[in-house]
């Protein structure tokens, strides 16, 4: 008896040591702060900026009750767009070349119609007339100087937030077989209203808005997790794919989600006619 609890033992530390490898090795998510289900507002800083002007930017879009994420390189910023799918972009800092990078971003999926706007960096102070110019003629929503402080910021993004609200109710996806309203949190499948656990219903409502997408296993673990980078096992995802298939089942939807081998899973609803 005490042979077999000490193997017991052993099997369940060699799992938590694989566990604890396997997060220290995956690749780091980007900061977010902010309120998990609240605006989407994707913050890039420019390499220039200092560390004041970062947290007291960061501060001001938090205070806007948004969840933020701050990235630092384009690249990732442009990832960002297609897997997150921002509310907002704001820019901090400008420099010669970002005029060309965001007319590069435009034409990109999912982000021709992205609102942005720009904060200016103190350390650039001289050529903020120059900047602001450059930034409007690309189609920023506005330029907000260094010096005009935090509490503007909050309040450009907040009016911006409410017009986007105001012109495009963007928090409901509906078609004539699907129906996710995220401000009732209720969601109806061909008619029927189904019931979801919040992370299942956050999940669907990623899903009804890429469809046709391959979603990889990372993107539904960061969906699930809310980016917060946590050790997820392969077990656990599974049985979340699983209870979401049932429920679609139970109204008739179960192959709207299939599984593509070796790189994720795919939402297809039938389209409307």
């Amino acid at each position: 008896m005490l042979l077999i609890l000490l193997n017991s033992v052993v099997v369940h530390a060699v799992h938590a040591l694989r566990a604890a490898m396997f997060a220290q090795t995956r690749p780091a998510l980007p900061k977010r702060t902010g309120s998990a289900h609240g605006p989407r507002i994707l913050l890039l800083v420019h390499a220039r900026t200092n560390g004041k002007t970062i947290i007291s930017v960061e501060v001001a879009l938090e205070r806007t009750g948004g969840q933020v994420i701050r990235i630092t390189e384009r690249s990732k910023a442009e990832q960002l767009v297609r897997r997150w799918d921002p509310e907002v972009l704001v820019l901090l800092g400008w420099s010669a070349t970002t005029s060309d990078w965001v007319r590069h971003l435009q034409f990109a999926p999912r982000a021709g119609d992205l609102p942005f706007l720009v904060v200016g960096n103190s350390a650039e102070e001289d050529h903020e007339e120059t900047h602001a110019v450059a930034a409007l003629e690309v189609g920023a929503q506005a330029y907000i100087p260094a010096s005009m402080g935090p509490e503007i910021l909050t309040a450009q993004v907040c009016g911006l937030l409410k017009k986007l609200r105001t012109q495009a109710p963007a928090r409901v996806v509906k078609e004539e077989n699907l129906c996710i309203d995220l401000v009732s949190l209720r969601v109806w499948i061909l008619g029927q209203e189904i019931h979801l656990p919040r992370r299942l219903f956050y999940l669907l409502y990623y899903f009804a808005t890429h469809p046709d997408e391959v979603i990889s296993n990372d993107q539904i673990a960061d969906i699930l997790w809310e980016g917060k980078g946590t050790y997820l096992a392969p077990n656990t995802l599974v049985v979340k794919i699983y209870r979401l298939r049932k429920i679609l089942e139970s109204v008739g939807a179960k192959s709207w989600l299939e599984t593509v081998h070796s790189f994720g899973y795919r939402f297809s609803p039938p389209k409307n006619t």
